[in-house]
């Protein structure tokens, strides 16, 4: 298993392409976090992403298009479409959303 990055880049990541699928247990992690899949979708396509790799799953710290700031958890299935699935999302806590600032400081659109 591969160690997780604790440096975070502000940047799009090629191979979290625009093709995403929510699992059952995604939509029911997401109804317990209040959050939206429509939030999740608009987070995942934004232009302010921060990608931070922990061994085989990916967290996508991103906002929606209403600025709600949310931490997306992603797997990237068996077979190797190259499709991710959503696996759970919630809103960043304050100490993530203090660092997804400190990281994209500076970088606009």
């Amino acid at each position: 298993m591969t160690p997780a990055r604790s440096v975070l880049h502000p940047w799009y990541f090629s191979a979290v392409g625009r093709r995403y699928s929510f699992t059952d247990d995604a939509l029911s992690n997401l109804a317990v976090y209040d959050v939206t899949p429509g939030e999740v979708w608009e987070a995942l396509h934004g232009s302010r992403r921060v990608i931070r790799h922990l061994g085989e799953l990916t967290v996508v710290y991103a906002a929606s298009r209403r600025g709600r700031r949310l931490v997306v958890l992603l797997a990237e299935p068996v077979h190797d479409d190259h499709d991710f699935d959503i696996l759970s999302a919630r809103e960043m806590s304050d100490s993530e959303s203090k660092r997804y600032d400190e990281v994209l400081g500076g970088w606009r659109r």
